[in-house]
């Protein structure tokens, strides 16, 4: 079984090219998925700004890439990704007034078509990224570094403000 987890900071603009140029490239479909209230949305034609700002606005935003049509009668995150093995999830992190929230990209399963699509969406990911952070904690000022944690130049710029995190 591959199991793919890498967590990063990115701003919605930099995740939007990245999903358009990667789903394009390797044929994927794209849900949306809304966690509360969990809704569904396979979309149609290409993605754009304005469909992830509004999802947003809703809660929680998971974008989810298939090879194939997903099956979307679901009624749980876990029910989709139970009907649709090998999903690879796009959690989106989105800007607060603490910040630039954590995005992460998943995947798991055993069947070698889909790894390597995987394998290459991941690697796409780590292109865009640098890795290497600081945790700052902002209540009491500890420190943790972060070696594996990933960001891109725009999350860099947008995060330099709030002291939760130096960029290395």
């Amino acid at each position: 079984m591959k199991s793919i987890s890498i967590q990063f900071h990115a701003t919605t603009e930099e995740l939007l090219s990245f999903i358009v140029t990667i789903s394009s490239e390797f044929s994927l479909i794209i849900t949306m998925m809304t966690l509360k209230p969990f809704k569904l949305e396979i979309v149609e034609g290409e993605l754009t700004l304005s469909d992830l700002a509004s999802k947003l606005e809703e809660g929680d935003l998971r974008l989810i890439l298939n090879v194939s049509s997903p099956d979307v009668r679901s009624t749980s995150p876990n029910s989709f990704l139970d009907k649709n093995p090998g999903s690879i999830v796009l959690d989106i992190g989105d800007l607060s007034d603490l910040g630039l929230k954590e995005s992460s990209l998943s995947f798991m399963s055993d069947e070698k078509t889909k790894i390597s699509i995987a394998n290459r969406v991941a690697s796409r990911l780590k292109k865009i990224t640098k890795s290497g952070a600081i945790a700052v904690n902002p209540i009491n000022g500890a420190e943790a570094k972060i070696r594996s944690h990933r960001y891109t130049e725009g999350a860099k710029f947008l995060d330099s403000h709030n002291n939760r995190h130096t960029w290395q």
